[in-house]
């Protein structure tokens, strides 16, 4: 199982160098269902999440959407 969750991390890293949103995660999609050990589902699809987010972070994805959309544009307003 450990090497599958390696697996899952280096796909992850890949899916986010191509452009793939958060949304992109494997194992939500529906052909996955019904999942029969939740445990390991929830393994799998945290290992790919956690590769995706590594490789945002290091190529410096921080301000581009996760979702797939249109980013928000922040306004603040300051409260004093």
């Amino acid at each position: 199982m450990f090497e599958t969750l390696l697996e899952m991390q280096e796909r992850g890293v890949r899916d986010r160098a191509r452009g793939r949103s958060l949304a992109d995660n494997p194992m939500s999609k529906p052909d996955i269902l019904p999942i029969t050990d939740f445990q390991e589902w929830y393994s799998m699809f945290d290992a790919w999440r956690f590769g995706w987010s590594i490789e945002d972070a290091m190529a410096g994805h921080g301000n581009a959407p996760r979702d797939g959309g249109a980013a928000l544009s922040r306004s603040y307003t300051r409260t004093v």
